[in-house]
Parts: C-alpha cells; sequence; structure tokens
C-alpha cells in the first residue's frame, strides 16, 4: 500500500532479514567487538610502557626545522662569497701587488669563516632535550649497580682544602644506597693536610648524613647549605630541625676551623709534595661501618684516599695519569661498574643525580653501547651580566644538545656517569683484551681478576679490604705499573691530549661508544668560576691548544674518526671543537686588513652599488641572526647575546688565537707541551669578585693576552678615522664603506673594554 494511502488503524509490516544475514550480522559484531577490545588492550599496553618508561627523548621544534632552513640559505650565500672572491683573484693582473696580497689575507679569513660554519652545522643538525623518570627504576635498591665517586685534587694553593672536602662530603651524600657508594679522593699533591682533612670530613659526614635524610635536604654540600643557595632547604620546618642544623652549624664550622689552624698552625704540611711514594688508606671501610651501623650508628658510604707515586724524572701525564691510577686501585677495592667524575670544586648539588644517570644506564634500549651520561658545568658565581662568558652558555645550551641528537655529547671534564667498561673495550666485545691481559693491563693479578668478573659487573660490596690488597693497590699506583703497557693508549683515559677527558670521549665515540646529556631543571652539580680575565684567558687559551693539537695529530676526526665507527655528522661535531681556533685567525684577518687596507687606500670589498654589497650585508645579517637564535630562546636577551659576542670577540683575538698558535708551534717544532699545565685558581679573591659583579673588567696578569687585543683596537680606531676623514674630503664613500663598517664594528665592539684595559695599566 502506498503510504499516502496508509491510515492510522494499518498495520505496517516490518522487515524480517533472512536467518543467514543475521548470523552474518553476529559474526561482524563479534568481529568488531573483538578488534575494538584488542586495541584497547594494546592502547593500555602502550599506555603502561609510556608510564614506565625511564627516560624520553624529544627533538626541538620548530627550532630544528628552522636550522636547516637556515643551512640551507646560508650556504648559498656562502658559495656566492667564495666564487666572488675566487672569481676577483683570477682577474688581477699582477699577483705580487700590495692590493693582490691583501685580497688573498682577506679571503683566508673569510674562508676560515666558512670552514667553521660549515663544521658547525652538525651541532644544529637534530637537537635534542631529554627528560627522565627516577620513579621508575622498577629494580630494588639492593639490585642497584654501584657507583665509584672519583674526586680529583692538585694543588692545595689554588683549590682550597675545605673546598675540596665539601665536594667530597656531597658526594657520600648522595641518595643512593651507602653500600652501593664508595667515594675516592685523588690527592695529586700528595699533601697530608688533604689527608687530615679528609678524615675530619668522614667525622662531619656522620653528623650531617643522618640529617640530610631525615628532614629531606637537597642541597647536600654543607658550605652551600649554609649560603644563600640553600635558602629553600632551610624553611623553617620545626623546632628540632632548627635545633640541630644549629648544632649542625657549629660542628661545620668547627670543622673548617680545625682543618684552617692544622694548616696554618704548620704542624700538618699543607704543601705540594712533587718527590713521593704511592699512598693509600681507608678511611671508611663499607663493610666495617656495616657492622658499627647494626649497633645503632650511621652507616656512611666507603671513603678512600689516594695519592699516586710522583717521581720528578717521570711523566705522570696530569689528571689522565691521576685518573688511570685510579681506576686500577679502585679495581681491587670496589670495583663498581659505574664511575661518576667530579673535579674538587663541583659539589653535588642534586642527590637524585646518580638515580637520574641509572635512568639510562638501566634502559635495556640504549644501555649495551652507552658509555656515559654527561651533565652540564653550571657554576654558583657568576653574575648576571657575565662580561667574560664564564658560563659557556653555548657549548651547555646548543653544542650538546646537538650532539646529543646524533651520538651524544663531550666529555666533559667532570660531572659524568662512566661506565667502567668502556675505558677498556668497545661495545658489544667482552674479552676484547683478556687474551693478553699483561700486555694490556699490567702484571697485577688481581686487577685482571677484577676484569674477569663479568667485566667488572660484580660489586664486591661484602668484600674485606686487607693489607694484601692495600699494597697491591699501591703497588698498582706506581709510575713504573704502566711501562710496557696499553694505558693512555688503547686502555683507560688517553695521555694523546692535555685535555684527556674531552679526548677520551671523542676516542669513546669513535669505538661505537654512545653518550647522552641530561640539563635538568635544577642543576645536578655546581661548580666555581674564574672571575677575572686572567683566569677565564688562560683557561681559554689551555683548552683551544690542546684541541688544535688534537686537531693536528693522526687522531683528527677529518682522517682517524671518518674511518673509525663515528657518525659523519659527529665527525663535524668534533672538527668544530678541534678546529676553533679558525674562528681566531678569521678575526685577526678582519679584524686588520680592512684598517690596514684603509690607510694604504687598498679596497678589498665592492662598492656600495655592487649587487655583491648587498651579499655581504645579507651575509652579516645572517649569522648574526644565527647566533643570537642560539642565546636568546635560552633563557637570555638581547643584552646577554651582546655580552656573550663581545666576550667572544674579544677571546678570538686574544687567548683562542694565542692557543691555536702555540699548537701549530708546537706542531712544527715537534714539542709535546712539556710537564707544565695551568691550573685554575678556585679561591676566589674578593676584591676580583666584587668588580666582577659590577660588570667591570680585571686584566691583572693577563701580560701577552692584552697586546693582540690593545693593538688591533688601536689598528681599527686609527683605520676608521683615515677612512672617515678620507670620506669627508672626496665626498666619496662607496669605495671603502665595507672598510669602514668592519672597523667601526670591531672598535664599537671592543672600545669599551679597551678603556678599561688602558685604565687598568695607568692605576696600576
Amino acid at each position: 500500500m502506498p503510504f499516502w494511502l496508509r491510515t492510522e488503524n494499518d498495520v505496517i509490516p516490518r522487515f524480517r532479514p533472512p536467518r543467514d544475514h543475521l548470523v552474518l550480522n553476529h559474526s561482524i559484531r563479534s568481529l568488531v567487538d573483538e578488534v575494538v577490545q584488542t586495541n584497547m588492550e594494546r592502547r593500555e599496553t602502550t599506555k603502561k610502557k609510556k608510564t614506565m618508561e625511564l627516560n624520553r627523548c624529544t627533538v626541538q621544534q620548530p627550532i630544528t626545522t628552522i636550522y636547516r632552513l637556515h643551512m640551507f640559505l646560508h650556504s648559498l650565500i656562502m658559495l656566492a662569497l667564495v666564487y666572488y672572491r675566487l672569481s676577483h683573484l683570477l682577474y688581477l693582473e699582477n699577483f705580487l701587488t700590495l692590493q693582490a696580497f691583501a685580497w688573498v689575507l682577506i679571503t683566508l679569513g673569510e674562508v676560515s669563516f666558512i670552514i667553521k660554519w660549515f663544521f658547525g652545522q652538525g651541532t644544529r643538525w637534530r637537537p635534542v632535550v631529554r627528560d627522565v623518570f627516577p620513579d621508575n627504576i622498577t629494580c630494588h635498591d639492593s639490585q642497584l649497580p654501584g657507583i665509584d665517586v672519583m674526586v680529583f685534587t692538585a694543588n692545595p694553593k689554588k683549590e682550597p682544602i675545605v673546598d675540596v672536602m665539601n665536594t667530597v662530603i656531597s658526594a657520600m651524600a648522595l641518595d643512593y644506597p651507602t653500600d652501593k657508594l664508595a667515594v675516592y679522593l685523588s690527592d695529586d699533591a700528595g699533601c697530608p693536610l688533604t689527608l687530615y682533612a679528609m678524615e675530619e670530613a668522614c667525622s662531619f659526614a656522620k653528623l650531617w648524613l643522618p640529617f640530610c635524610g631525615k628532614y629531606g635536604i637537597k642541597t647536600r654540600c654543607p658550605k652551600a647549605f649554609f649560603s644563600p643557595l640553600g635558602e629553600d632547604d632551610r624553611v623553617l620546618k620545626n623546632d628540632d630541625f632548627v635545633a640541630e642544623m644549629k648544632e649542625i652549624k657549629l660542628r661545620y664550622e668547627a670543622f673548617q676551623q680545625t682543618v684552617n689552624r692544622a694548616g696554618e698552625s704548620g704542624k700538618i704540611k699543607h704543601d705540594v709534595v712533587p718527590d713521593r711514594a704511592p699512598f693509600i688508606k681507608v678511611i671508611n671501610d663499607r663493610k666495617m661501618e656495616k657492622e658499627k651501623s647494626s649497633n645503632g650508628l650511621t652507616e656512611i658510604p666507603m671513603l678512600v684516599y689516594v695519592s699516586r707515586e710522583r717521581r720528578t724524572h717521570r711523566r705522570h701525564h696530569f689528571k689522565g695519569g691521576s685518573a688511570n691510577a685510579l681506576l686500577r686501585v679502585s679495581g681491587i677495592i670496589s670495583n663498581a661498574p659505574y664511575l661518576l667524575v667530579l673535579d674538587c670544586d663541583f659539589f653535588c648539588h642534586d642527590p637524585t643525580s646518580a638515580r637520574k644517570a641509572m635512568c639510562f644506564h638501566l634502559d635495556p634500549k640504549i644501555s649495551p653501547s652507552l658509555a656515559y651520561v654527561q651533565f652540564p658545568q653550571v657554576f654558583y658565581n657568576v653574575s648576571k651580566s657575565d662580561i667574560y662568558d664564564v658560563k659557556i652558555r653555548q657549548a651547555y645550551k646548543t653544542i650538546w644538545h646537538g650532539m646529543d641528537g646524533i651520538q651524544g655529547p663531550v666529555l666533559s671534564g667532570t660531572g659524568y656517569f662512566l661506565k667502567r667498561k668502556a675505558l677498556y673495550t668497545k661495545p658489544g666485545l667482552k674479552d676484547e683484551f683478556l687474551g693478553s691481559p699483561e700486555k694490556h693491563f699490567g702484571s697485577s693479578r688481581k686487577f685482571i681478576a677484577s676484569l674477569e668478573e663479568n667485566n667488572g659487573y660484580i660489586y664486591k660490596q661484602e668484600k674485606v679490604i686487607s693489607e694484601d690488597i692495600i699494597e697491591e693497590a699501591k703497588t698498582l699506583a706506581t709510575c713504573v705499573y704502566e711501562d710496557g703497557t696499553q694505558w693512555g693508549e688503547e686502555i683507560g683515559y688517553s695521555y694523546n691530549c692535555h685535555l684527556e677527558s674531552t679526548f677520551t670521549g671523542y676516542l669513546l665515540h669513535c669505538k661505537g661508544w654512545t653518550s647522552t646529556y641530561l640539563y635538568p631543571e635544577r642543576p645536578s652539580f655546581l661548580g666555581c668560576a674564574p672571575v677575572d680575565m686572567q683566569g677565564f684567558s688562560s683557561q681559554l687559551t689551555k683548552w683551544v691548544a690542546a684541541l688544535t693539537q688534537a686537531g693536528l695529530s693522526r687522531f683528527n676526526p677529518l682522517t682517524y674518526g671518518m674511518k673509525s665507527r663515528i657518525r659523519t655528522i659527529q665527525c663535524l661535531c668534533y672538527a668544530y671543537l678541534m678546529y676553533f681556533s679558525l674562528y681566531s685567525w678569521g678575526m685577526v684577518l678582519h679584524a686588520s686588513i680592512p684598517s690596514i687596507s684603509l690607510l694604504l687606500g687598498i679596497q678589498v670589498y665592492p662598492e656600495v652599488y655592487d649587487p655583491w654589497f648587498a651579499v655581504y650585508v645579507i651575509a652579516f645579517i645572517s649569522i648574526i641572526l644565527e647566533n643570537m637564535s642560539e642565546s636568546i630562546p635560552e633563557g637570555g636577551s638581547v643584552k646577554v647575546w651582546w655580552l656573550e659576542y663581545r666576550a667572544l670577540m674579544m677571546m678570538g683575538v686574544s687567548s683562542i688565537w694565542l692557543g691555536g698558535v702555540k699548537a701549530i708551534v708546537e706542531k712544527i717544532i715537534g714539542a709535546q707541551g712539556g710537564e707544565k699545565l695551568y691550573l685554575s685558581d678556585k679561591a676566589i679573591d674578593e676584591e676580583k669578585l666584587k668588580k666582577y659583579e659590577k660588570g667591570k673588567f680585571d686584566f691583572q696578569g693577563i701580560g701577552m693576552l692584552a697586546v693582540p687585543l690593545i693593538t688591533l683596537s688601536v689598528l681599527n680606531l686609527v683605520g676608521f678615522m683615515v677612512g672617515a676623514n678620507q670620506v669627508i674630503i672626496t665626498m666619496r664613500f662607496e669605495d671603502v664603506l665595507g672598510q669602514l663598517l668592519v672597523s667601526s664594528f670591531f672598535v664599537f665592539v671592543v672600545v669599551t673594554v679597551v678603556i678599561d684595559v688602558v685604565s687598568f695599566l695607568k692605576d696600576s
């Protein structure tokens, strides 16, 4: 019946599908329900896995895309500049003129900048950030791997002993099972007062550690806790806390006074002992301490003092030799599979740093090839202006993140958790050198036995440290033990570079190991930065000279690195670091040739109306924007960027350049840098600190470093005045505007610094 003829009483027959259709519908519905259930289970499993993940790696966006786009555009500009320079060189009629000579030099300067920029793009290819989730570590504390903390000191005059003890105490107070923690102090000065202070520090730690654990103290370095750094931890909790804090403060002040008086009175020597036998003392034995703790006393980590043998007629390889000696000594005493390496002025500021590092080392996805976890170097005494750029923002905020996205960051000397096995073999190989262990590791059977114990992965927490072990440890710390072995070559820290940590990290990457970088919100370690020009520039000269020497050696990243297991982009990153002195050569040439050319009436840049002049302007703007993009987004500002850029230009024509020259000269004459190495002064002068905090430069003691800075500044000022006078007289500026801009920019950057230099020299 058509629907328009139906009435309300008409019954409309219902459609009944065939029976086989009902069965099919039921089957489809069951299948759909099963698929939905499976998807829900998968989502639940994925969600559970995410919630239980130990770490997370995130590529920085959109900055990565911006970086890559800029690489493409800027590379076109660089190619255009190279074409301009080379094509004009070919059109020169006479190559023996001053015009040709100036043109060649400025071309070399530009090529230096271009090569340095090209190497640096490896650090901007894939920057990543990492997060960790220590609460997701599923194993019990008794199952956590052991950690040997290695603290290094070398000179009690430059490294105040009480500050060194603060670092030792902060390491002992890490939030980690005490029976899985051992703290070693390597005293390369052999100072008796350091040993005495360490014994006193152990006594104070028995009061300090329970106090920190009871009240959840995060700032576990006593000196930092009683300073403005520990204000948050000193917030009033209750009356008991206040009373205990006052008592602890009195005990800490007494500890300081005891150590200082012992040194001042002369009863205990506090000088460097250059010629000495090895000495090792276990100040706190873990097994003995465990027996005491069962009687109600405090359990604290093992504490060991190590002073290796030093002889004036033997090479001692500085910190690298000290680290290798400590590797061997700790190998037969505690033999922890992981090492925490600290300079004596870098104290532990976050007690959970060890557990955070274990979020990487215990991750089965990355652990087999992971050599170390690097934390940034953060300084507690950096001023707001930071006129010397001592915090090196570019390295720890940009370069290290960029390398982390490839194969891992550089080993930075302090604040890293290193897998012991990585210093002995390649990833995936268990017994690489155990076929002829004496040839590689030396003749100590006890040390070789420590290697055979599952490659150092058995932690001997119940081991009794007998006199035989101490005597064997002394043998391992002698000068002659390494003779005829591969220590410093294939085994341990490398002796082929004075910057032993960075170079060793490079060799680990060449072997196929990887590393990770963690920049937590709360600094895991805090150190003391130089606050005067002499301190930072001398340190920078040492770094640049060592890196340049490595770049000129057979281990350079362009030949040795490319043939190894290191990734190509990672090679570019290391080339950027090892050939960073190229920047200084470009700076010196650009700070001298344009000004000299103005004085001689020589043109080295295109005229204003020439289209190539616009290419130079675009190149300058491009590189400035690149530099600003690395500084401002990372918590900086235009002012911060400007101060960092000014510091880089200053150091580029002084300490960086001198470091590069030093390395080249030593390479030519075949010198190895001798047995002298600059050690920065960790004892802060109050007058220098006040001047630094006010943003005033302190040039006391910089010596030769001031010569190129003042010379080039005066040269650019005179060149600018002569060029400007020429423009006024002739009323033509198009020929010399490029050179005037370069000279004026250099003068503008460093004029205030030069005024400070001249006034300082006048006052002194």
